[in-house]
Parts: C-alpha cells; sequence; structure tokens
C-alpha cells in the first residue's frame, strides 16, 4: 500500500514538471521587458501613456525584441553611442517646445501630442543593444520610402533566419538562442509598425 502512495505521488511530481516545462517552452520572450538605461529615463517619463504603452507592452515592443534576438549575433558593440543617443533623445523629450504635453484642450488627440519615441523606447526596454535596431531603422527610414524601407526589413529578416538556419543545421555545437530566433517570425504589419515610429 505505501509503494501504491510512493508511486502516485512520484506520477504527480512527473506531471507537475513536464506541465512547467511545456509552460517554459509557450513562454514568449518577447513580452519581456528591461530596465532601460539610465540615460533613455528622461524620455521614459516625457512619453505619453499610450505611446509608452505600446513601447512596453505592445507590438512595438514585441517586435523590438524580436529583432534583437534574431541580430544578436550581429549587433556590434556601441556603448558610446548608445550612451550619446540616450542623452540626445532625453534632451529632445525634456524640451517643451519640441515635446509639448497633451492636455484637455487636446481632447481625444491628447495621448498623441508630442514626439513619437515609441520604437527608441521599446529598443531601450528590450535588452543590451537593441538601440542599435532603431538606429538601422531610423537610417532605413530617411533613405527609403516606406513600402522600401519595410521590404528592405522584410529581407533582412528572412536572410538572417535562413543564416541562422544553416547554422544550426550545419554545426554540431549550436547554441539553443540561435535554433529559437531562426524560427522567429516578424511579420509585415510589425515591421511597418516599427518603421513609422521609427519616421
Amino acid at each position: 500500500m505505501a509503494s501504491i502512495g510512493k508511486l502516485t505521488n512520484a506520477m504527480l511530481h512527473l506531471s507537475q514538471e513536464m506541465q512547467l516545462s511545456l509552460a517554459s517552452l509557450n513562454f514568449d520572450f518577447s513580452l519581456i521587458k528591461c530596465e532601460a538605461p539610465k540615460e533613455y529615463r528622461e524620455l521614459g517619463m516625457r512619453l505619453s501613456h499610450s505611446r509608452k504603452e505600446v513601447a512596453e507592452d505592445g507590438k512595438i515592443h514585441s517586435t523590438a525584441r524580436k529583432l534583437g534576438a534574431l541580430f544578436e549575433g550581429e549587433i556590434p558593440q556601441v556603448p558610446t553611442l548608445i550612451e550619446a543617443y540616450g542623452r540626445r533623445v532625453s534632451e529632445v523629450a525634456a524640451m517643451p517646445t519640441a515635446n509639448p504635453q497633451g492636455t484637455k484642450s487636446d481632447g481625444a488627440f491628447a495621448d498623441h501630442v508630442g514626439v513619437d519615441g515609441t520604437t527608441i523606447w521599446a529598443s531601450a526596454t528590450s535588452g543590451e543593444g537593441v538601440v542599435t535596431m532603431h538606429l538601422l531603422a531610423c537610417m532605413l527610414a530617411r533613405m527609403w520610402k516606406g513600402s522600401e524601407a519595410i521590404s528592405i526589413w522584410s529581407e533582412l529578416v528572412q536572410h538572417r533566419k535562413a543564416v541562422l538556419e544553416t547554422h544550426v543545421a550545419a554545426s554540431t555545437s549550436f547554441h539553443t538562442s540561435d535554433a529559437h530566433a531562426s524560427r522567429i517570425e516578424i511579420t509585415r504589419d510589425q515591421l511597418a509598425d516599427w518603421d513609422a515610429s521609427a519616421r
């Protein structure tokens, strides 16, 4: 009788472990928010409520995290540039002439008044180096029309996924993050939102 109880407890414990393992497989890493570097905090305080919410918990944040994970091995280490950019965007966000705050007189548009720093804040709260993906978005936005920039992003994403898939298939010792990144899905609509905010 005691052995049946032990067997039942062991089966229950195993079932709980399997549920935890399966839950971790379904975990969406793109929803994780990191603390922004201190140079960006003023920007975070000055964003409208809706823009900050989208940047931290919406599709733009998810896109930033996915781009960061996908290009992780290719993102250059440029800490000085990231710090200087953070200080500058925070300075601009603090200027009332450049970033007016919405008031009741703005009505339904109050939350859309001021600078759109959504991709900047999403990048800053998405992990180390992801701001460089935002800077790339800004460069593409300045050089090409929206539809062209979105197509370029789409090609970059597909090419990077293909490179990672080839690396994973050809190597006997690959990082699990490469295998996971090669399966990341970023839709054209997500890239369009990313490009529009960078503009």
